[in-house]
Protein backbone atom coordinates (compact mmCIF):
# COMPACT_ATOMS: atom_id res chain seq x y z
CA UNK A 1 0.00 0.00 0.00
CA UNK A 2 1.88 3.43 -1.09
CA UNK A 3 0.84 6.61 0.35
CA UNK A 4 -1.20 7.46 3.68
CA UNK A 5 -3.66 4.67 4.54
CA UNK A 6 -6.51 6.58 5.95
CA UNK A 7 -8.65 3.27 6.84
CA UNK A 8 -9.74 2.85 10.45
CA UNK A 9 -9.92 -1.03 10.08
CA UNK A 10 -7.13 -3.19 11.77
CA UNK A 11 -4.97 -5.08 9.18
CA UNK A 12 -1.97 -7.10 10.15
CA UNK A 13 1.44 -5.49 9.10
CA UNK A 14 4.87 -7.23 9.11
CA UNK A 15 8.59 -5.23 9.67
CA UNK A 16 11.82 -6.74 8.66
CA UNK A 17 15.37 -5.06 9.03
CA UNK A 18 14.23 -2.61 6.45
CA UNK A 19 11.30 -1.35 8.31
CA UNK A 20 12.85 2.66 9.24
CA UNK A 21 10.83 4.34 12.34
CA UNK A 22 9.93 8.04 12.51
CA UNK A 23 9.44 9.36 16.33
CA UNK A 24 10.19 5.13 18.26
CA UNK A 25 12.81 3.29 17.84
CA UNK A 26 11.40 0.33 17.29
CA UNK A 27 8.13 -2.07 17.83
CA UNK A 28 8.62 -2.36 21.95
CA UNK A 29 8.34 1.26 22.15
CA UNK A 30 4.65 1.55 20.53
CA UNK A 31 1.01 0.20 21.48
CA UNK A 32 -2.07 0.95 22.47
CA UNK A 33 -3.29 3.84 22.41
CA UNK A 34 -0.53 4.85 19.62
CA UNK A 35 -1.66 6.27 16.20
CA UNK A 36 0.54 5.01 13.58
CA UNK A 37 1.09 5.63 10.12
CA UNK A 38 2.12 2.44 7.91
CA UNK A 39 3.63 2.60 4.37
CA UNK A 40 3.94 -0.59 2.83
CA UNK A 41 3.24 -3.06 -0.02
CA UNK A 42 1.15 -5.71 -0.29
CA UNK A 43 2.62 -8.73 1.30
CA UNK A 44 5.89 -6.73 1.86
CA UNK A 45 6.99 -5.69 5.32
CA UNK A 46 6.21 -2.15 5.84
CA UNK A 47 8.92 0.35 4.94
CA UNK A 48 8.24 2.88 7.54
CA UNK A 49 6.03 3.14 10.42
CA UNK A 50 5.49 6.44 11.86
CA UNK A 51 4.31 7.50 15.15
CA UNK A 52 1.63 9.84 15.16
CA UNK A 53 1.51 12.57 17.59
CA UNK A 54 -0.78 16.14 17.40
CA UNK A 55 0.86 18.95 18.70
CA UNK A 56 -0.66 21.97 20.97
CA UNK A 57 0.29 25.73 19.55
CA UNK A 58 3.72 27.38 21.99
CA UNK A 59 2.60 27.95 25.67
CA UNK A 60 -0.25 25.79 25.24
CA UNK A 61 0.73 22.49 26.41
CA UNK A 62 0.68 21.59 30.49
CA UNK A 63 1.91 18.57 32.08
CA UNK A 64 0.76 16.05 35.08
CA UNK A 65 2.47 18.69 37.86
CA UNK A 66 1.41 21.87 36.31
CA UNK A 67 -2.93 20.64 35.95
CA UNK A 68 -2.16 19.65 39.51
CA UNK A 69 -1.57 22.64 40.32
CA UNK A 70 -4.32 24.21 38.82
CA UNK A 71 -6.50 22.43 39.82
CA UNK A 72 -5.22 22.87 43.94
CA UNK A 73 -4.00 26.13 43.34
CA UNK A 74 -7.56 28.51 44.05
CA UNK A 75 -8.23 30.09 41.33
CA UNK A 76 -11.06 29.50 39.02
CA UNK A 77 -10.85 27.14 35.81
CA UNK A 78 -12.43 24.88 33.89
CA UNK A 79 -11.46 21.37 32.45
CA UNK A 80 -13.06 19.55 29.78
CA UNK A 81 -13.00 16.10 28.83
CA UNK A 82 -12.25 16.66 25.09
CA UNK A 83 -13.14 12.77 24.10
CA UNK A 84 -16.53 11.59 22.71
CA UNK A 85 -19.23 11.81 25.50
CA UNK A 86 -20.48 8.17 25.55
CA UNK A 87 -16.89 7.60 27.15
CA UNK A 88 -16.40 10.30 29.86
CA UNK A 89 -19.17 8.83 32.31
CA UNK A 90 -17.16 5.16 32.60
CA UNK A 91 -13.90 7.72 33.72
CA UNK A 92 -12.45 10.89 33.88
CA UNK A 93 -10.28 13.42 35.36
CA UNK A 94 -11.81 14.46 38.42
CA UNK A 95 -14.04 18.09 38.30
CA UNK A 96 -13.76 17.56 34.23
CA UNK A 97 -17.33 17.93 32.59
CA UNK A 98 -17.61 16.68 28.86
CA UNK A 99 -16.96 18.78 26.13
CA UNK A 100 -16.49 16.98 23.00
CA UNK A 101 -15.56 19.75 19.86
CA UNK A 102 -17.01 17.52 17.09
CA UNK A 103 -20.30 18.27 18.70
CA UNK A 104 -22.63 21.11 17.67
CA UNK A 105 -23.52 22.40 21.01
CA UNK A 106 -19.34 22.48 22.16
CA UNK A 107 -19.24 26.46 22.27
CA UNK A 108 -22.61 25.79 24.16
CA UNK A 109 -20.64 24.00 26.88
CA UNK A 110 -17.88 26.34 27.59
CA UNK A 111 -18.17 29.80 29.87
CA UNK A 112 -19.14 33.25 28.88
CA UNK A 113 -16.37 34.64 29.94
CA UNK A 114 -13.47 34.72 27.03
CA UNK A 115 -10.69 35.73 29.31
CA UNK A 116 -11.39 32.24 31.92
CA UNK A 117 -9.27 29.62 32.04
CA UNK A 118 -10.37 26.56 30.00
CA UNK A 119 -7.86 23.14 30.14
CA UNK A 120 -8.82 20.37 27.39
CA UNK A 121 -7.71 16.87 27.55
CA UNK A 122 -8.31 13.65 25.45
CA UNK A 123 -7.22 10.40 24.61
CA UNK A 124 -2.95 11.39 24.81
CA UNK A 125 -0.71 12.79 22.91
CA UNK A 126 -2.19 10.50 19.56
CA UNK A 127 -5.69 11.86 20.00
CA UNK A 128 -6.72 14.69 17.99
CA UNK A 129 -8.98 16.16 19.97
CA UNK A 130 -7.76 18.30 22.79
CA UNK A 131 -5.80 20.24 19.75
CA UNK A 132 -9.03 20.39 18.31
CA UNK A 133 -10.93 22.02 20.78
CA UNK A 134 -8.79 24.49 21.58
CA UNK A 135 -8.54 25.24 17.94
CA UNK A 136 -12.44 25.91 18.20
CA UNK A 137 -12.20 27.74 21.44
CA UNK A 138 -9.63 30.00 20.01
CA UNK A 139 -11.01 30.93 17.09
CA UNK A 140 -14.22 31.55 19.36
CA UNK A 141 -11.80 34.25 21.23
CA UNK A 142 -11.24 32.29 24.10
CA UNK A 143 -7.89 33.94 25.18
CA UNK A 144 -6.68 31.68 28.43
CA UNK A 145 -6.47 28.26 27.09
CA UNK A 146 -4.33 24.62 28.05
CA UNK A 147 -4.08 21.50 26.99
CA UNK A 148 -2.94 18.22 28.80
CA UNK A 149 -1.76 16.73 25.73
CA UNK A 150 -0.49 13.23 28.21
CA UNK A 151 -4.31 13.13 28.63
CA UNK A 152 -6.66 10.76 30.32
CA UNK A 153 -3.65 7.62 29.95
CA UNK A 154 -0.84 10.40 31.27
CA UNK A 155 -3.12 10.81 34.45
CA UNK A 156 -4.00 7.30 34.58
CA UNK A 157 0.03 6.69 34.40
CA UNK A 158 0.53 8.90 37.39
CA UNK A 159 -1.42 6.89 39.42
CA UNK A 160 -4.35 9.75 40.10
CA UNK A 161 -7.64 9.21 40.97
CA UNK A 162 -10.17 8.87 37.97
CA UNK A 163 -14.46 9.24 38.58
CA UNK A 164 -17.27 7.31 37.24
CA UNK A 165 -20.30 8.90 37.08
CA UNK A 166 -23.52 7.87 38.66
CA UNK A 167 -25.37 7.95 35.71
CA UNK A 168 -23.14 5.65 33.50
CA UNK A 169 -22.68 3.24 36.56
CA UNK A 170 -26.38 3.12 36.93
CA UNK A 171 -26.92 1.06 33.65
CA UNK A 172 -23.90 -1.17 33.95
CA UNK A 173 -24.86 -2.95 36.77
CA UNK A 174 -24.29 -6.51 35.40
CA UNK A 175 -21.78 -9.29 36.56
CA UNK A 176 -19.45 -7.26 33.25
CA UNK A 177 -18.74 -4.38 36.16
CA UNK A 178 -16.76 -5.09 39.49
CA UNK A 179 -18.33 -3.11 41.87
CA UNK A 180 -16.44 -2.53 45.50
CA UNK A 181 -18.30 -1.17 48.21
CA UNK A 182 -15.11 -0.10 50.37
CA UNK A 183 -16.58 0.85 53.70
CA UNK A 184 -16.25 -1.37 56.72
CA UNK A 185 -18.92 -3.83 56.73
CA UNK A 186 -21.19 -2.35 59.65
CA UNK A 187 -22.01 0.63 56.55
CA UNK A 188 -22.29 -1.67 53.40
CA UNK A 189 -24.64 -4.32 55.62
CA UNK A 190 -26.92 -1.55 55.90
CA UNK A 191 -27.48 -0.44 52.22
CA UNK A 192 -25.36 -0.65 49.24
CA UNK A 193 -25.15 -0.61 45.91
CA UNK A 194 -27.11 -3.45 44.02
CA UNK A 195 -24.53 -5.77 42.91
CA UNK A 196 -21.63 -4.37 45.03
CA UNK A 197 -19.16 -6.55 46.71
CA UNK A 198 -18.50 -5.87 50.05
CA UNK A 199 -14.51 -5.47 50.24
CA UNK A 200 -13.48 -3.08 52.64
CA UNK A 201 -10.02 -1.07 52.19
CA UNK A 202 -8.12 -2.97 54.98
CA UNK A 203 -8.90 -6.04 53.54
CA UNK A 204 -7.45 -4.69 50.48
CA UNK A 205 -4.26 -3.39 52.08
CA UNK A 206 -4.13 -7.15 53.47
CA UNK A 207 -4.00 -8.46 50.64
CA UNK A 208 -1.43 -5.87 49.50
CA UNK A 209 1.08 -6.96 52.31
CA UNK A 210 0.24 -10.84 52.02
CA UNK A 211 1.22 -10.93 48.37
CA UNK A 212 4.07 -8.70 49.18
CA UNK A 213 5.45 -11.68 51.76
CA UNK A 214 5.00 -14.36 49.44
CA UNK A 215 6.34 -12.16 46.35
CA UNK A 216 3.35 -13.88 44.51
CA UNK A 217 1.05 -11.53 41.21
CA UNK A 218 -1.05 -9.73 42.75
CA UNK A 219 -4.99 -10.40 41.67
CA UNK A 220 -8.30 -9.51 42.87
CA UNK A 221 -10.02 -12.59 44.13
CA UNK A 222 -12.40 -13.79 40.66
CA UNK A 223 -10.84 -10.93 38.38
CA UNK A 224 -7.67 -12.29 36.30
CA UNK A 225 -8.57 -10.09 33.59
CA UNK A 226 -6.02 -6.78 34.65
CA UNK A 227 -8.61 -4.82 32.00
CA UNK A 228 -11.90 -5.12 33.89
CA UNK A 229 -14.12 -2.32 35.15
CA UNK A 230 -13.06 -1.93 38.71
CA UNK A 231 -15.59 1.18 40.51
CA UNK A 232 -14.53 1.42 43.75
CA UNK A 233 -17.03 3.75 45.97
CA UNK A 234 -17.08 4.69 49.81
CA UNK A 235 -19.53 7.79 51.16
CA UNK A 236 -17.89 10.24 49.37
CA UNK A 237 -15.26 10.36 46.54
CA UNK A 238 -13.01 11.88 48.97
CA UNK A 239 -12.89 9.33 51.60
CA UNK A 240 -9.89 8.14 52.89
CA UNK A 241 -11.08 4.78 52.04
CA UNK A 242 -12.25 5.27 48.23
CA UNK A 243 -8.49 6.74 47.80
CA UNK A 244 -7.10 4.60 49.04
CA UNK A 245 -8.65 1.19 47.50
CA UNK A 246 -8.31 2.79 44.51
CA UNK A 247 -4.14 3.49 44.84
CA UNK A 248 -4.26 -0.61 45.73
CA UNK A 249 -5.94 -1.73 42.78
CA UNK A 250 -3.97 0.24 40.47
CA UNK A 251 -0.64 -0.66 41.97
CA UNK A 252 -2.04 -4.31 41.32
CA UNK A 253 -2.25 -3.51 37.51
CA UNK A 254 -6.59 -2.75 37.54
CA UNK A 255 -5.88 -0.42 34.89
CA UNK A 256 -9.70 0.35 34.43
CA UNK A 257 -10.21 0.91 38.18
CA UNK A 258 -12.64 3.99 38.90
CA UNK A 259 -14.02 5.93 42.39
CA UNK A 260 -17.18 6.78 42.14
CA UNK A 261 -18.08 10.38 41.50
CA UNK A 262 -19.70 11.65 44.68
CA UNK A 263 -20.13 8.19 46.54
CA UNK A 264 -22.44 6.56 48.15
CA UNK A 265 -23.86 9.05 49.59
CA UNK A 266 -24.98 11.20 46.11
CA UNK A 267 -26.04 7.57 44.65
CA UNK A 268 -28.31 7.05 47.62
CA UNK A 269 -29.92 10.33 47.35
CA UNK A 270 -30.63 10.31 43.86
CA UNK A 271 -33.00 6.89 44.25
CA UNK A 272 -30.63 4.98 42.25
CA UNK A 273 -30.54 1.03 43.10
CA UNK A 274 -29.45 0.22 46.43
CA UNK A 275 -29.80 -3.51 48.61
CA UNK A 276 -30.25 -3.28 52.15
CA UNK A 277 -28.48 -6.12 53.98
CA UNK A 278 -25.50 -7.46 53.97
CA UNK A 279 -23.25 -7.44 50.25
CA UNK A 280 -21.64 -10.17 48.73
CA UNK A 281 -18.41 -11.05 49.97
CA UNK A 282 -17.20 -12.92 46.51
CA UNK A 283 -16.75 -11.04 43.01
CA UNK A 284 -18.90 -13.14 40.45
CA UNK A 285 -17.17 -11.23 37.38
CA UNK A 286 -17.78 -11.94 33.67
CA UNK A 287 -15.40 -10.87 31.08
CA UNK A 288 -17.54 -8.56 27.91
CA UNK A 289 -17.00 -10.33 25.34
CA UNK A 290 -15.44 -8.21 21.99
CA UNK A 291 -17.15 -8.77 18.63
CA UNK A 292 -15.76 -11.77 17.37
CA UNK A 293 -13.82 -13.51 20.51
CA UNK A 294 -15.20 -16.55 22.18
CA UNK A 295 -16.05 -17.56 25.50
CA UNK A 296 -12.93 -19.52 27.24
CA UNK A 297 -15.81 -22.38 28.29
CA UNK A 298 -16.80 -22.80 24.45
CA UNK A 299 -13.11 -22.25 23.23
CA UNK A 300 -12.28 -25.57 25.71
CA UNK A 301 -15.19 -27.27 24.75
CA UNK A 302 -14.65 -27.08 21.15
CA UNK A 303 -11.00 -28.03 20.95
CA UNK A 304 -11.73 -30.85 23.29
CA UNK A 305 -14.27 -32.31 20.97
CA UNK A 306 -12.53 -31.41 17.93
CA UNK A 307 -16.49 -30.41 16.28
CA UNK A 308 -16.11 -28.84 12.87
CA UNK A 309 -13.27 -26.24 13.60
CA UNK A 310 -9.77 -25.61 13.26
CA UNK A 311 -7.49 -24.25 16.37
CA UNK A 312 -4.72 -21.61 14.90
CA UNK A 313 -1.59 -20.74 17.10
CA UNK A 314 -0.79 -17.39 15.49
CA UNK A 315 2.46 -16.75 18.52
CA UNK A 316 6.00 -16.85 17.18
CA UNK A 317 8.22 -20.00 16.66
CA UNK A 318 9.38 -19.52 19.84
CA UNK A 319 7.13 -19.59 21.88
CA UNK A 320 5.31 -22.35 20.17
CA UNK A 321 8.16 -24.42 20.51
CA UNK A 322 7.43 -24.49 24.08
CA UNK A 323 4.39 -26.18 23.97
CA UNK A 324 1.48 -26.01 21.33
CA UNK A 325 -2.31 -26.28 22.31
CA UNK A 326 -3.08 -30.05 21.16
CA UNK A 327 -4.62 -30.48 17.70
CA UNK A 328 -3.94 -26.67 16.62
CA UNK A 329 -2.41 -25.63 13.86
CA UNK A 330 0.74 -23.02 14.08
CA UNK A 331 0.80 -20.15 11.90
CA UNK A 332 3.11 -16.86 13.17
CA UNK A 333 0.50 -13.90 12.91
CA UNK A 334 3.11 -12.39 10.43
CA UNK A 335 2.78 -15.42 7.75
CA UNK A 336 -1.09 -15.71 8.24
CA UNK A 337 -1.68 -13.74 4.73
CA UNK A 338 0.21 -16.16 2.96
CA UNK A 339 -2.06 -18.86 3.84
CA UNK A 340 -5.29 -17.58 3.62
CA UNK A 341 -6.04 -19.53 0.63
CA UNK A 342 -4.89 -23.07 2.28
CA UNK A 343 -7.47 -23.11 5.11
CA UNK A 344 -10.57 -24.81 5.01
CA UNK A 345 -14.34 -23.23 4.26
CA UNK A 346 -15.94 -25.98 5.95
CA UNK A 347 -14.50 -25.25 9.51
CA UNK A 348 -14.99 -22.35 11.58
CA UNK A 349 -11.16 -21.40 12.75
CA UNK A 350 -10.52 -20.45 16.90
CA UNK A 351 -7.48 -18.23 16.90
CA UNK A 352 -5.39 -17.69 19.95
CA UNK A 353 -2.03 -16.59 21.22
CA UNK A 354 -0.68 -15.80 24.52
CA UNK A 355 -2.72 -12.68 25.59
CA UNK A 356 -5.52 -11.94 22.67
CA UNK A 357 -3.88 -9.19 21.00
CA UNK A 358 -2.43 -11.08 18.21
CA UNK A 359 -5.50 -13.16 18.01
CA UNK A 360 -7.55 -10.33 17.67
CA UNK A 361 -5.46 -8.86 14.64
CA UNK A 362 -5.28 -12.59 13.09
CA UNK A 363 -9.32 -12.49 13.33
CA UNK A 364 -9.33 -9.55 11.60
CA UNK A 365 -7.47 -10.77 8.74
CA UNK A 366 -9.46 -13.74 8.47
CA UNK A 367 -12.49 -11.70 8.70
CA UNK A 368 -11.49 -9.51 5.84
CA UNK A 369 -10.84 -12.62 3.63
CA UNK A 370 -14.50 -13.78 4.46
CA UNK A 371 -13.40 -16.83 6.48
CA UNK A 372 -15.20 -17.74 9.48
CA UNK A 373 -13.65 -17.46 12.97
CA UNK A 374 -13.29 -16.10 16.42
CA UNK A 375 -10.73 -15.44 19.12
CA UNK A 376 -9.61 -16.17 22.16
CA UNK A 377 -9.49 -13.05 24.02
CA UNK A 378 -7.72 -14.00 27.00
CA UNK A 379 -4.54 -15.20 28.67
CA UNK A 380 -3.25 -18.50 28.12
CA UNK A 381 -0.39 -20.74 29.44
CA UNK A 382 0.21 -23.81 27.34
CA UNK A 383 2.66 -26.77 28.79
CA UNK A 384 5.12 -28.67 26.29
CA UNK A 385 2.80 -31.50 26.11
CA UNK A 386 -0.23 -29.65 24.86
CA UNK A 387 -2.04 -29.00 28.09
CA UNK A 388 -3.14 -25.44 28.89
CA UNK A 389 -5.01 -22.93 31.34
CA UNK A 390 -7.13 -20.15 30.23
Amino acid sequence: MKGKDKSVSKVVVRTDANTQYDGASGLKELGPPDLIEVQREPGKPASSIKKIVFGLPPGVEIDVKQLLGIMTGGQPYHLYDARPGKRFGAAHVPSAKSAFPKDKDFLTKLPQDKNALLVFYCGGPTCPYTGAAVKKAQAAGYTNLKGFQAGLPGWKKAKLPVHAEASWLAKNLDPQHVILDVRDTAQSGQSHIKGAVAMPTAELQGMTQDFIKRQVVAELPGVSDQRAPVIVYADSHTAKEALLAYKDLRTWGYGNTTVLKDGFAAWQAAGLPTQSGPAATQIVYEKKLAPGAIDPKEFMALQQSGDGVMLIDVRTDQEAAAGIIKGARHIPLEKLEDVVAELPADQEILIYCANGIRAEMAHETLSANGIKNRYLNETVTIEKDGSFKI
